[in-house]
């Protein structure tokens, strides 16, 4: 059931599907207490347009090649801060400590949570929405996004010895590379899936601070927009976090959040010793959760991977692509 309010009129009329927020229909009167409801195709974005996806294709195949997880990178990038070549250049150090402190997460930490954050809104994904909705120099210079700092960091390598300089231009492509694959994956916006629900994610890496080197997560948010039991709209953020630990496998987290304060979360640990470490924590987690507000549904630990989720059309591509 649909209930529309035309100049203070209200029609209660019967969709052949779910009906979201921007959908378009034709209204037709067919009688004089009678209207059919047609819905229309929706209007393609910018990013949905066939010249826009060739040039996205390129920039894929272009991209994954070079690409290499942001906490690679990092690693690398302190390696070579090191070295003597480099050393000289009190820039370059610099930069990359302040990369570190901006988008390095160290668990447990009191600035995690504001760490994850830059790494979201700073961290390359945002880059150009940013510079859309305008701002001053002077304001963009006070937060720098990881694209910026590769900029300054690529004119400082502009003064090192050649094989020193390849190197570092070679980690920054790589990073811009990483950065460019996860913001045309981000690209494609609202998506109406078959049963009528609307859909967009953003993926990107989160370097994990392990003793004096970085393990990369990678972090998926996707939001979810449909119709309840009362046939309310209703938004669902899901949250999935995958980590490949060297010692310790690998390690998958589902977080489903509802309602703004309704938590599932499920953990999956490839090694069975790593799983009992995850057990142990659960009900400290549990409570950190409950002291922030959230009603944890179900808190769940398991061994083994997270089934694999049927894929995207941007999957699909970035699959394509590479094969």
């Amino acid at each position: 059931m649909i209930r529309l309010s035309i100049n203070n009129q209200t029609l209660n009329l019967v969709s052949p599907k779910p009906m979201l927020n921007g959908q378009q229909v034709l209204l037709t009167r067919v009688a004089e207490q009678q209207v059919s409801l047609q819905t229309l195709p929706p209007v393609s974005t910018p990013a949905q347009e066939p010249n826009t996806q060739l040039l996205m294709q390129q920039a894929l195949r272009e991209a994954l090649p070079k690409q290499i997880p942001f906490a690679d990178a990092l690693n690398q990038l302190v390696q070579l801060s090191q070295t003597p070549a480099v050393r000289s250049q009190g820039a370059i150090g610099q930069l990359v400590q302040s990369m570190l402190s901006m988008f390095s997460v160290s668990p447990g930490s009191a600035d995690a949570e504001q760490a994850i954050q830059r790494n979201l809104q700073q961290g390359g994904l945002l880059t150009e929405s940013r510079l859309a909705q305008g701002g001053t120099t002077a304001e963009r210079a006070a937060t720098p996004d990881l694209k910026q700092q590769l900029g300054q960091l690529m004119k400082a390598a502009e003064q090192l010895p050649p094989d020193a300089r390849q190197q570092m231009s070679r980690l920054i492509e790589s990073l811009q590379a990483r950065s460019t694959t996860q913001q045309i994956g981000s690209l494609q916006g609202w998506k109406e899936q078959p049963d009528g629900t609307q859909e967009r994610m953003y993926r990107l890496d989160l370097p994990i601070r392990q003793a004096s080197h970085h393990e990369n997560a990678e972090l998926t948010i996707t939001e979810q927009r449909r119709r309840g039991s009362t046939g309310e709209l209703e938004t669902f953020w899901g949250v999935a976090l995958h980590f490949d630990l060297e010692q310790h496998g690998s390690v998958d987290a589902r977080l489903s959040l509802s309602d703004g304060w309704r938590l599932q979360v499920q953990f999956w640990a490839e090694q069975a010793p790593t799983l009992r470490q995850i057990e142990k924590r659960l009900a400290e987690f549990s409570d950190g959760l409950h002291r922030k507000g959230f009603l944890v549904e179900t808190l769940q630990a398991r061994q083994g991977r997270p089934s694999q989720p049927e894929l995207t059309d941007v999957q699909r591509r970035l699959v394509d692509v590479h094969t």
